[in-house]
Parts: structure tokens; C-alpha cells; sequence
């Protein structure tokens, strides 16, 4: 199974997604992920084994430089990476709208935080599920 992660921003908030990753890892042998962050936090989620790529993003950044063509070229590079491959999972752990725009980028099956748990409940409606519970996407992981 290969999943990508969507965990962009917050020192802290990466940082407490690699013990979540370790128990999937444990659920699920033969998990793999990529992972969506912040060019700053690139090199937390690359510390985890089950990570291949890291994908790093600069939405702060190009968000302060729309005008530049070197900002469009960045973002047009983004999102070829995010769709390089079709994953079995995309999954925003972040909860915001910004977080829900990346994975509506991904191809594969979106799932994220629930409604009342997510920090801006929009990011929702990203989300062909609504829960992060894996045996709902795959039975037999239960």
C-alpha cells in the first residue's frame, strides 16, 4: 500500500504524525508513504523508514509572490510531483482548507479528519471520507 500523507505545517504537528505513521507501518506491513510539507519541515518526515519522498511545498512562500513567473513554474513542478503516481490513500492529516486543496491535487481516494475534528470543517468536503479509520477503506486491515 502506498499512501500519501498531507501534514504541511507546524513543527510540532509533523513531528507528532511519525508515531501515527509507525502504527500504520505496524497495521499495515509493506506500507510506504509520501508526504506533503513545508520546504521548512522538509527533512522531519524523511526521519521516518516507511517515508520514500518527500514532497515539499512553499504555499507560504508563493502565496507572497503570485506575481513572479518563477512562482507559477514552483507551483506547476508542485503539482506534477503530487500526481507523479496514483496513491491507495490520500490523506490530509492537517485539516485545513489549504491542506484540502492539496489533496484534491493527489490522485487516489481522499480521505481526512471528520467534520467536528477538523480545524476548519470547509476542508471537509475534500474528502470522499470522512474518518481516518482504515478498515473503512480497506476491510481487510481491520
Amino acid at each position: 500500500m502506498h499512501i500519501l500523507i498531507i501534514k504541511m505545517t507546524s513543527l510540532g504537528d509533523v513531528v507528532h504524525m511519525l508515531p501515527a505513521l509507525t502504527e500504520a507501518s505496524r497495521q499495515l506491513p509493506g506500507l510506504h508513504a509520501d508526504w506533503v510539507v513545508e520546504e521548512g519541515f522538509a527533512a522531519i518526515p524523511g526521519w521516518h523508514p516507511a517515508v520514500e519522498r518527500v514532497i515539499p511545498s512553499a504555499l507560504r512562500r508563493w502565496r507572497r509572490s503570485l506575481g513572479h513567473g518563477a512562482t507559477w513554474a514552483e507551483m506547476a513542478a508542485f503539482r506534477h510531483a503530487i500526481q507523479a503516481r496514483e496513491y491507495d490513500l490520500v490523506l490530509d492529516a492537517q485539516g485545513l482548507i489549504k491542506s484540502a486543496l492539496v489533496t484534491l491535487l493527489a490522485r487516489g481516494p481522499h480521505a481526512g479528519l471528520a467534520r467536528g475534528s477538523a480545524r476548519e470543517s470547509l476542508a471537509c468536503l475534500a474528502y470522499a471520507r470522512d474518518t481516518l479509520r482504515a478498515e473503512r477503506v480497506y476491510p481487510s486491515a481491520a
